[in-house]
């Protein structure tokens, strides 16, 4: 156990040596930056600066973090306008897409708006086709003039004048005939 808390002491010291001189900041500051803790690192060399600010190590691993940070900010701000851009680029796709299905639909639309005229022309003409059958067939009216219709009322008059004559024939005939004769 007295080995142990020995060590522990022995350890403290080293630590707090190492925090005491310019080197144990440039090692901290350099092991931060290594784990990635880029603003801890910076943050730490600040502290030895305060400290030693005439320190040539530390001054210039200083500059490199500050580099190093601005690297870091550049390609942030790279990554943000190329996802700036990649949205940008998705949102014109999608308005090209939605314009594209608008015109789609407005062709659909005016299509069937097309064949729905085509549809009621057709039945109109239909519609007028039957009514001039209908019209055709009706009887015209006979267009005589006043001679014609007197000649067709004499010749009407005379063939029934005919048929009246034949038909009393017959009478008289059928009068002389005997009685008791069958006409079979």
């Amino acid at each position: 156990m007295k080995k142990l808390v020995l060590g522990f002491f022995f350890f403290a010291s080293l630590t707090l040596q190492a925090q005491l001189n310019a080197t144990g900041y440039f090692n901290k500051g350099g092991k931060e930056f290594v784990h990635s803790k880029l603003e801890k690192a910076i943050a730490t060399v600040d502290d030895g600066l305060k400290k030693f600010p005439t320190d040539a190590a530390l001054n210039a691993l200083r500059k490199k973090l500050e580099e190093e940070k601005k690297k870091k900010d550049q390609n942030k701000d790279k990554k943000n306008q190329e996802k700036k851009e990649q949205d940008q680029k998705e949102q014109d796709k999608k308005n090209q897409e939605k314009k594209e299905q608008e015109k789609k639909e407005q062709e659909k639309n005016e299509q069937e708006k097309k064949e729905e005229d085509q549809k009621n022309q057709a039945k109109k003409d239909q519609e007028k086709k039957k009514q001039e059958k209908k019209e055709q067939q009706k009887p015209q009216p006979l267009k005589m003039t006043a001679e014609q219709i007197k000649q067709l009322l004499e010749t009407m008059n005379n063939e029934e004048k005919k048929t009246q004559k034949k038909v009393n024939a017959q009478k008289i005939k059928g009068q002389h005939k005997n009685p008791q004769e069958k006409d079979w």
